[in-house]
């Protein structure tokens, strides 16, 4: 499913989860995301922008 919405984006592409989890994170990276974390919302710790 993930590399559906990396194909999907364009260029420059902002994908925003609050599923952090290591496996994700991983994941997301080895589909060619580049990654970071960011403070969430109220009521969320972080939240993670991946970039294509």
């Amino acid at each position: 499913m993930l590399t559906k919405f990396y194909k999907a984006l364009k260029p420059e592409g902002i994908l925003t989860t609050y599923c952090v989890k290591g496996t994700v994170k991983q994941a997301l990276r080895n589909i060619g995301f580049n990654l970071k974390r960011l403070p969430g919302p109220p009521g969320k710790r972080e939240m993670l922008r991946a970039v294509k």
